[in-house]
C-alpha cells in the first residue's frame, strides 16, 4: 500500500507561563514546557515503514473558535453533555485578554465541581473539569458507547436509578405528573443533610443527602423519564443546586431539598410543593443564580397549584376545599392562597368561618408575603 506523503508540521506558538491564582483558585498553573504532538497513526506508520489500514489522511478535529461569552458557554454546554474532557477551544480577537475573567463568569460550574485550564497566547484553551457524578450518568444514557466507559460503581448507580424510576412512574403519566412523582418520592424519602458528599450514592444507599445530591438524583431520573432537566448552581441564603426542569415547552424550577421535611425536635414539618415548578420571578424572592447562563423560566405563577385546582382567589372558597378535605379524613391541606394577608388576619378568618365539623386544632404553614402557599394541619 501506497501512504499519502504528510505536509511539514507547523511551527508551534510560544508556550507561556501563566500564573491563575488569586481570585480564580480553580485555574491550574502551567509549566513553560513545550507541547508534545501526538501522532496519528499514520504518522506512526510513516516513522516505522510500514502500511496503515487506510489510505485516508487522518485529522484531529478543529478547536471551535470562541467569539463571546455566550459562545463559550455554548461550547461547555455541547462538551459536557458528551462529558468530554478536556475541552479545547480558541479563543478569538480581544478575548484572548480576558480570559481568565471569560473562564471564572463560565457556565462550568454546573457541571463540575472543579476546573483547571491552560492557556496559549495564540489564544488557544483547554479546559479539564472534575465533573458531577450526574454529568457522566446522564452522558452515558444519551450514547450507548459511552455507557461502556463508566466504572463497575458508576454502572451499579445508573442500574439501581433505572430500577427506582421504574417504580415511580405510572402509565399514562404526562410530563407534568412524572416530574411532580419523582419530586415528591425524593421528598418522601430521602433526608436532608448538609455535611453530605453531594453524590448521588448518598441517596442511594443512606437515604439522605445535600442539595447538591438531591438535584443531581432529580436530573438523571427525570434523563431516565427523557423530561429535560438541568442543575443550577446558585446562592439560597449560601451555595445551593436546584433544578431547572421543562414541562411542555417552558421550564420551571424545582427545588426538592427546599420542599423536604426537616427534623427538628422530634417533630417533621410537613411536605410542601412550594419550590415545585415555580417561575424566576417566585424563586427570585429566595434564590439567586445567573440568569445569562439558564433558560427563562415560566411567566404562570402557582403553576402547579393551578394544575392541580388548588389554586384560591379568597378565603372562603380556599376553606371550604379544606374542610372538605378534613372530613375525607384527611390530616392536611395545601392550596395557594391569593389575598393570605399575614398569620394575623389567617386566624382572625378561621374563627370567622369556623362553624360545627371545624376540627378543634388547626395549625397552619404561610407565606412570608401577602399571597403564598398555605399548608393547613388538622
Amino acid at each position: 500500500q501506497v501512504v499519502e506523503p504528510l505536509p511539514p508540521a507547523p511551527q508551534m506558538p510560544q508556550h507561556h507561563t501563566r500564573s491563575v491564582t488569586g481570585r480564580n483558585p480553580f485555574m491550574k498553573r502551567i509549566p513553560a514546557v513545550p507541547r508534545v504532538i501526538q501522532q496519528t497513526p499514520v504518522q506512526r506508520a510513516v516513522d516505522q515503514h510500514r502500511p496503515v489500514a487506510s489510505q485516508a489522511r487522518i485529522q484531529k478535529a478543529p478547536e471551535p473558535v470562541v467569539n463571546s461569552q455566550q459562545e463559550l458557554d455554548a461550547v461547555i454546554a455541547a462538551c459536557a453533555a458528551r462529558a468530554q474532557n478536556p475541552i479545547n477551544l480558541r479563543l478569538d480577537g480581544t478575548l484572548k485578554s480576558r480570559w481568565r475573567q471569560l473562564i471564572s463568569s463560565a457556565s462550568w460550574g454546573e457541571y463540575a465541581r472543579h476546573c483547571s485550564t491552560s492557556f496559549l497566547e495564540t489564544g488557544q484553551v483547554s479546559l479539564t473539569l472534575e465533573y458531577r457524578d450526574y454529568v457522566r450518568l446522564r452522558a452515558a444514557l444519551r450514547d450507548a458507547s459511552f455507557r461502556s466507559t463508566l466504572s463497575a460503581a458508576e454502572q451499579r448507580v445508573l442500574q439501581e436509578l433505572e430500577r427506582r424510576i421504574r417504580s415511580v412512574l405510572r402509565p399514562g403519566m404526562n410530563d407534568f405528573e412524572k416530574v411532580l412523582a419523582v419530586h415528591d418520592y425524593l421528598v418522601q424519602t430521602v433526608r436532608y443533610d448538609a455535611n453530605g458528599s453531594g453524590k448521588i450514592t448518598d441517596i442511594l444507599s443512606k437515604n439522605c443527602g445535600s442539595c447538591e445530591a438531591y438535584s443531581a438524583t432529580l436530573c438523571v431520573m427525570l434523563e431516565l423519564a427523557r423530561i429535560p432537566c438541568r442543575v443550577v448552581t446558585g446562592n439560597a441564603g449560601g451555595p445551593h443546586a436546584w433544578n431547572l426542569v421543562q414541562v411542555g415547552s417552558q421550564w420551571y424550577h424545582v427545588d426538592a431539598t427546599w420542599d423536604d421535611p426537616v427534623i427538628s425536635g422530634g417533630r417533621s414539618q410537613v411536605v410542601s410543593h412550594t419550590y415545585f415548578c415555580t417561575s424566576d420571578a417566585e424563586m427570585s424572592r429566595t434564590h439567586r443564580w445567573n440568569r445569562q447562563i439558564y433558560p427563562v423560566s415560566g411567566t404562570v405563577q402557582a403553576y402547579y397549584y393551578r394544575q392541580r385546582g388548588i389554586y384560591f382567589s379568597d378565603f372562603a372558597s380556599f376553606w371550604r376545599a379544606a374542610m372538605a378535605a378534613y372530613r375525607r379524613g384527611e390530616s392536611r391541606f395545601e392550596g395557594y392562597l391569593v389575598n393570605f394577608g399575614n398569620n394575623s388576619q389567617f386566624q382572625k378568618n378561621i374563627h370567622r368561618y369556623s362553624s360545627m365539623g371545624t376540627p378543634s386544632k388547626v395549625s397552619w404553614t404561610g407565606p412570608d408575603g401577602a399571597a403564598g402557599p398555605v399548608i393547613v394541619s388538622f
